[in-house]
């Protein structure tokens, strides 16, 4: 009998062995995954703290050149206004030229008011039936 107990004791012994090597393998993952996370993190810390970085670095050149540029364009403006002023001429519109052209949609439906099927107004516009159809019920 106790030869049967000491045998038990081993298996359990074993098993309960097994099971901390088990558990043992998860938290080494676990860590690992985390100084991972951490390491990936800094990473990503770093990466940003540089873009952040060469962000101020052209916003500094921005506004110097923005500075140089508008003491340019002051002394420029100063001299020069009236003359562009009174050299410019604005465009006069064509009376003779219309470049009015109606949409699909609504020539379909001025068909559709005169009175034309879908067949009909699909033939003169050399479209499809459906498509007529639907402008008729999107217009609903």
């Amino acid at each position: 009998m106790t030869s049967f107990l000491l045998v038990v004791s081993f298996l359990v012994d074993g098993l309960i062995l097994f099971g901390l090597m088990i558990m043992m393998k998860k938290i080494r993952r676990t860590e690992e995954l985390e100084r991972r996370q951490e390491q990936v993190a800094s990473e990503i810390e770093d990466l940003f703290s540089s873009y952040l970085y060469e962000i101020k670095e052209e916003n500094k050149r921005m506004e110097a050149w923005a500075s140089s540029s508008s003491v340019t364009e002051q002394v420029s403006a100063e001299g020069g206004d009236e003359e562009k002023h009174s050299m410019y001429v604005p465009p006069v519109p064509d009376p003779s030229v219309d470049d009015y052209q109606p949409s699909l949609h609504s020539k379909v439906m001025e068909m559709k008011k005169n009175g034309w099927s879908a067949e009909e107004a699909a033939r003169a516009l050399n479209k499809g039936k459906t498509e007529i159809e639907l402008m008729y019920k999107f217009n609903r």
